[in-house]
């Protein structure tokens, strides 16, 4: 009974993972995790007020934003990215552990042939007589016909799962992906970053390989996106996020760290070496002017930004390291904005 109620619960949740991403793509729901973990449990159906509100919602036909989908997380659920992720992964180890069992299935039936054949050649060797011999050649006829069917039927089994499977793999690396994907400016997000800052930190303490960080902040971007409106203040995030990331090369990482502030990891480079890309990103972007509107443009006039630069230390943890490229940032701010500020600046 254990393993029937294991197989019963493996294949509910493989039917849960094959129904939740299509529906998405119908819907045109982005496959992020917070919004994969709300339609899974939907479709798992064990939550009724959440099953009772989205079904209200598409009977009223609206429309599922981001904001919607983000709503509905926030309002029923508590957890996080990383867990929701670990949940769509073990879904889908689910699925695959399934796949393996249908195959064994279908080599049992290959087995049986061998059985037989094994069998029938015992029975020659101990020179039967023609009724015996009629009745073999019958049993390996029989048993001919049933390995016909069973690879006719594993072939198109095969088929079908390699198809289901290719598929849910492309699905689960685009979640994978977004999971670490800044949904706006689609550059790294926060979480990426301190994955990689950490990766880093490990390589540097293991084999004394540095690396330096740079702080970034839009300067006045409160006062721009209150004058201009949000729409507005997402093209400025977008149009820094696009130059920061064109300005840095090879295993550089640049991230949106929060708000209007973005972070660049610039692994093997030294306090020198991050000083002079911190001050080439500065120029870049302080001598771009940003345009906006189709026919009737726009000059929304020059941003600039403000960065931080710190370097990695024998006593330091990401945090030491983040907090000191922050303190330079806030210096470059209060001397005025449009500048590089090191974390030397600091002590002196």
């Amino acid at each position: 009974m254990p393993n029937k109620n294991k197989q019963d619960s493996l294949k509910q949740a493989v039917d849960f993972l094959k129904l939740t991403i299509p529906r998405m793509k119908d819907l045109g729901i982005p496959i992020t995790p917070e919004n994969y973990f709300i339609w899974y449990e939907y479709e798992k159906g064990e939550n009724s007020d959440l099953t009772k509100d989205i079904d209200q919602h598409l009977k009223d036909g609206t429309y599922f934003t981001d904001t919607l989908n983000h709503e509905l997380f926030e309002h029923y659920f508590s957890k996080r990215d990383t867990e929701i992720v670990s949940d769509v992964q073990n879904d889908t180890a689910k699925l695959v552990e399934n796949l393996l069992s249908e195959l064994d299935d279908m080599q049992a039936g290959t087995q049986n042939f061998s059985n037989t054949l094994d069998k029938s050649q015992k029975a020659l060797k101990k020179s039967p007589d023609i009724n015996a011999i009629t009745q073999l050649v019958a049993n390996l006829i029989e048993e001919t016909d049933q390995v016909k069917k069973v690879n006719s039927s594993m072939e198109h089994k095969l088929s079908a799962m390699k198809e289901e499977v290719d598929i849910l793999k492309s699905d689960m690396d685009a979640l994978n992906t977004s999971a670490y994907t800044d949904q706006l400016t689609n550059i790294p997000n926060r979480r990426a970053f301190d994955e990689r800052i950490q990766k880093l930190l490990d390589k540097y303490r293991n084999v004394g390989s540095i690396f330096s960080l740079l702080f970034i902040d839009i300067d006045h971007f409160k006062q721009f996106n209150d004058t201009h409106g949000h729409a507005i203040g997402d093209k400025v995030l977008n149009f820094i996020a696009s130059i920061l990331n064109k300005g840095i090369k090879g295993s550089d990482m640049v991230a949106r760290y929060g708000g209007e502030e973005f972070v660049v990891l610039l692994p093997k480079t030294n306090y020198q070496g991050a000083m002079v890309v911190a001050q080439q990103l500065c120029d870049k972007i302080a001598k771009k002017t940003l345009i906006m509107g189709g026919e009737s443009k726009t000059s929304l006039g020059n941003i600039t930004i403000s960065v931080g630069v710190a370097h990695i230390s024998t006593e330091d943890e990401a945090t030491s390291l983040v907090a000191r490229a922050d303190k330079a940032l806030y210096l470059a701010k209060e001397e005025g904005r449009n500048r590089v500020i090191g974390e030397q600046a600091l002590t002196n």
